[in-house]
Order: C-alpha cells, then structure tokens, then sequence
C-alpha cells in the first residue's frame, strides 16, 4: 500500500537526518569496470579543463572574458596562462545534496536556493579534480511557501596534485507538496493546483527593449588595469551587467554543458534522447512524467525547460537553473575589479527563479573596504587588501531575484597584486549556512 503524504514526508526526514555527516553518495563515479573507483573518498571525477572547456563553460555564463577565452592575451596577465572561473567546479561536483533519494522519490518541489564559495587559488587548464560533499545540516522551517525544508552541505574541490582549491557551501530548498500523495510526481489532473508563482511570459515595450540593449552595449570590463585597493571606497557602485531575456537555448546550452562534462553517471543525469529516454523512463517511475497535453506517459523529466512539465515543480513557466544563476555574478566582480584581482568568496542566494523571458540584471555596491591577514595551520601567512560587496539581482519587473556577497582582494600599491595561493588549512572547518548570510563573512 502507497504512502501516504505524511507518511512519505515524515520518512524522507528521518532518512535524510541519518545521512548527515556522511559522505554523499550524489555525483559519484560508475561502478567497475569504469576507470573511476566508486568507493573512493575524496571521489573522483572526470571532469578535466582544457582550454575548450574553460570558454565553453564561460559563455553558459554569458562570461567572454579573454582571461578565459583567448590564449594570447592571458599569457600576457601575471598568471601567464588560461585560467577558469571559479564556480566552474559545479561540473566536477554538484555543490548541493538532495537527501534520501528512492525510485518513486519523495513529495518534495526541490530547488538550489543559495551556493557559497571559499576560493583558494585560480584554476588552469590541465587540472581535474576529486571531491568530498558531505551533507551538515537538515532545518524545517516555515516560509512564504509554507513549511520548508532546508538542507545544507559543503563540498571540497582537489586537483590532481592534491591541493585544495576552493570550498563551497550548498543550500538545497525542499518544499512539500501535497499534491503529489505518497511520491515525487503528482498526477496529471492535479497540475496547477499549487502553483508557487502566477507569472504570464513578460511582454516587453520598446523602451525596455531599446533600455536592455544600451545596456548589453555599455557593459564594461576593467581588465588589464590593475583597480588599486587605495582608490576604492565604501558606497563605490560596480557597473551593473545585464543578461538578455531568458530563453530555452540559454537553458540547454547550460544543461548540456553540466551533463556532458560532469562526473555524475548514477544512472539518472546520464543525456538520453529517443528510446533510450523512453526505456528510461520505463524502468524509473520517478524519472517519468505524464504529459499533460499529449497524455504520453514516458515523458522525460524537463521541468525546468518544458511549459507543460513546469507545473510537476509548481511552476507557471519554465525556469532557469538556480545553479546556473549562482555562478553568474563572478563577472560581476571580474568586471569591475580587473585582471590582477582575485575574488576570494562569493554568496548567492536564489529568492525567486528566473522564468522564460525574464531579464537578469545584477548591480553591486561596496559595502567595506578592509585588510586581511591569512593564514594556514602550517605556519605560512599573507596579508591582503579586501573589499566586500553587496550583490542584488533583479528582474525586469523590479523585483529581488537574488541577494548575495562577494570579497574580493586588490592589487596595492603598497605589496602589488594579492599573493596566491591564498594560506588556507588543509580542510578548513565546516561554517554554517547561515553565516554566509551575513556582511561579516565577507
């Protein structure tokens, strides 16, 4: 006999709490006789970056810096090389946990809500990666939505000569569903019973039109001219970026991208098409949906890209990544503070998605202007010139799609460009979640 609502939800909790500072079994390797060991810890991944990787990864972003795309002119910047942003790292491993996962899934809407980053050195072509992702918190809490369930882990990026190279901090958002009973998918005729939004495709006048393209057209890059820490002051404002209306392509480009290059052949991210899809679908009723418009039961799990499907998540239109948008505001930072920076953390916390046609504008202020000493449980330490940086997205409609924080460290003229890597332990201690919320952090 299927579970009921409750009965699904309550066990979905218990099992998720038992998976709590163990090693997520998320985004692992395939089994033997794959050349990667399933079992290993930290896990290895397949991702590798090469110069195409690299550019192709910053245009899902809507990044063409030439630090990342053209050879030539990043040989002549003090990193003498290609190098990758850093939130790259979600292709070697997906920064958040889902929780207890079974066939039929669990009567969960589920969303990347927020991504923190500890970065500790630039990334170049030629390194691949190994990770630990292990879940540290499970909160239930109400909400706009109503009760929520928030689920919380870090994950550690190594490359392949074991140096740790960045950390980040993962925040899944579960919000129950009743609709869907006992499992993951509701049925079809109790589509658009809850929705989470009541949004129609935005239909743009041509002075929105015309005010996005002088937008696109003033967008600004500091470059190779270092920004000193010395002429920065609180309250400065970055050069806003802009993203064009979101469309289906910008979604897939992203999708196909992750799937084609991440390390995550569990059987479930795996690109199928055609039968395969179909056969799919057969053997994992999770993965399954029923089309509400042409009834075919075997339809793949598209809800972020498909209008029809959107309504299996609660959504009225189909929707952007969360983690696709959480790595877009580093070429907010980069812009504004040129090629001899390095952005040191980065926050984004997802407050609505960005649906089909919506417009993503991101503006930054500086919020302090500090100095920083680091250093390593080794003994070693640096002193850095740091601002941080309030991020605040928004949409064509006004309204806050995303709020935020960076640090970034600047070249002085007192000691040049900030020494890197920056000192850091060999596996810095767990910080809960809701620190990155705060100025302080950063």
């Amino acid at each position: 006999m299927e579970q009921t609502f409750n009965e699904a939800l309550e066990e979905f909790l218990k099992r998720s709490r038992e998976l709590l500072h163990h090693e997520s079994q998320e985004d692992v390797p395939p089994p033997h006789p794959a050349p990667l060991g399933r079992n290993r810890v930290p896990v290895p991944s397949a991702f590798l970056l090469t110069p195409e990787s690299i550019s192709r990864y910053a245009a899902t972003i809507g990044d063409d810096n030439p630090v990342y795309t053209d050879d030539r002119y990043a040989r002549g910047t003090r990193h003498g090389s290609l190098i990758a942003p850093g939130p790259i790292l979600v292709h070697a491993r997906y920064p958040g946990d889902h929780g207890a996962q079974r066939a039929i899934g669990y009567p969960v809407a589920n969303f990347l809500s927020g991504v923190a980053w500890d970065f500790y050195d630039v990334l170049r072509p030629g390194m691949q990666f190994e990770s630990s992702k292990i879940p540290r918190e499970l909160v239930v809490s109400g909400g706009r939505q109503g009760r929520t369930i928030s689920h919380h882990s870090e994950t550690f990026y190594w490359d392949n000569r074991g140096e740790l190279k960045a950390k980040s901090y993962g925040r899944l958002l579960h919000i129950p569903v009743e609709q869907m009973g006992g499992r993951r998918v509701m049925p079809p005729d109790r589509l658009g019973e809850r929705m989470f939004y009541d949004y129609k495709p935005y239909q743009y006048s041509d002075a929105e039109i015309a005010a996005i393209d002088t937008a696109l057209a003033g967008e600004t890059r500091r470059g190779a001219a270092p920004r000193w820490w010395e002429e920065v002051s609180v309250d400065d404002e970055l050069p806003p970026i802009v993203q064009p209306p979101y469309t289906v392509r910008d979604e897939m480009t992203y999708q196909s991208l992750h799937h084609g290059l991440n390390a995550a052949f569990d059987g479930t991210r795996l690109v199928r098409a055609f039968r395969p899809a179909y056969e799919r679908c057969r053997e994992n009723p999770d993965f399954a949906r029923t089309h509400p418009v042409t009834g075919w039961p075997y339809t793949p799990y598209d809800e972020h890209e498909d209008r029809h499907l959107s309504a299996y998540r609660c959504e009225p239109l189909p929707f952007d990544f969360g983690v696709q948008r959480a790595q877009i505001p580093i070429r907010l930072l980069t812009n504004w503070a040129g090629d001899d920076a390095f952005v040191r953390r980065m926050y984004t916390s997802m407050r609505r998605p960005v649906f089909y046609g919506d417009t993503v504008s991101f503006i930054g202020v500086v919020r302090r202007k500090y100095r920083l000493d680091l250093a390593d449980e080794h003994g070693r330490a640096a002193a850095y010139h740091a601002v941080a940086v309030e991020i605040t997205g928004v949409n064509q409609r006004g309204e806050i799609h995303c709020l935020g924080y960076g640090s970034v460290l600047l070249p002085s003229r007192e000691s040049g460009p900030p020494q890197l890597p920056l000192p850091h332990d060999d596996r810095p201690s767990y910080v809960p979640f809701d620190t990155h919320r705060r100025a302080e952090w950063f």
